[in-house]
């Protein structure tokens, strides 16, 4: 599985900490945002689920000496939400309570585990208001999942959702789950609170760049989220035009099984990287 690597580290910033330490110190140079992501889920023991809470406190005291605030990624299944909903509650909390400068934002995986996500995520939320949390645009449950969310003042992530979802719980068209991203953004843009806009899609970046700039919406009130390695002539751009943008960066041990199903378990997923690939390199772009 070494023949991977090379293409997975496009998009990968290291198998470690001290490899990943020179991607991000060179995002956060370029003035960029970076949000961190440990790679890692689904544990299936206790033991797991305290050494991968255990990593993220060594990436604190580490990202401290940078002097730098970073949004931090946690996926629950990592903190052992599989295995108790508690012992993942207090796990999180341990790592809320050690943030420091930092905001944690909650990953969010398949829809087996999005009731469950969000309920920490609220309970937690009460007395750690840093606390954000990712929400995938295509499950017909989100609109009301966001609409909770800006009322408690939760930060969203607003991602289209990646995951290969079956018809009665997620939008199967790409059109309509367009569609749905925006009449999503629109309110958050509006009402939420530090809301990530997370997507390479311009026809989606050129409908919310009109949204904003008729609503006035100010630059410093969200951001827009970018994954590593993908579109980095799209970063620039809207960097130029004076947003803030974030990009997301995964790193750690499990790179092999996290490119596999990022390939894998969606045809799209490969159509996105080979497409965005593709257009990066010829420089096809619809923002300028």
């Amino acid at each position: 599985m070494k023949l991977l690597y090379p293409f997975a580290k496009r998009f990968i910033a290291g198998p470690d900490l001290e490899t990943a330490l020179f991607a991000i110190r060179k995002i956060v140079q370029s003035g960029y945002f970076a949000s961190i992501d440990i790679l890692g889920e689904n544990v299936s023991s206790r033991l797991q689920a305290q050494n991968a809470t255990n990593e993220y406190l060594q990436l604190f005291t580490t990202l401290n000496e940078l002097n730098h605030p970073f949004d931090i990624s946690v996926k629950l299944s990592q903190l052992g939400l599989d295995l108790d909903q508690d012992i993942c509650q207090k796990n999180l909390e341990l790592l809320v309570n050690s943030s420091g400068p930092h905001t944690i934002r909650i990953d969010m995986e398949d829809s087996f585990h999005t009731q469950s996500t969000l309920e920490v995520c609220a309970a937690v939320h009460q007395n750690h208001p840093k606390l954000g949390q990712a929400i995938q645009a295509y499950l017909f449950r989100s609109e009301k999942d966001i609409l909770r969310c800006i009322d408690e003042g939760i930060s969203v992530r607003l991602c289209k959702g990646a995951y290969n979802e079956p018809s009665h719980i997620a939008i199967q068209s790409m059109d309509e789950v367009r569609k749905r991203y925006l009449k999503l953004v629109y309110p958050l843009l509006k009402d939420g609170h530090q809301t990530a806009i997370a997507t390479h899609d311009e026809n989606l970046l050129v409908e919310i760049l009109k949204f904003i700039e008729s609503e006035k919406i100010h630059s410093d009130s969200f951001y827009f989220e970018m994954l590593y390695g993908v579109r980095r002539d799209l970063q620039k751009i809207l960097q130029r035009k004076g947003f803030r943008v974030r990009i997301y960066v995964p790193y750690g041990k499990a790179w092999l099984p996290y490119t596999l199903r990022r390939l894998s378990e969606k045809k799209e997923n490969l159509y996105f990287v080979i497409t965005h690939l593709f257009r990066e390199t010829l420089g096809l772009q619809k923002l300028h």
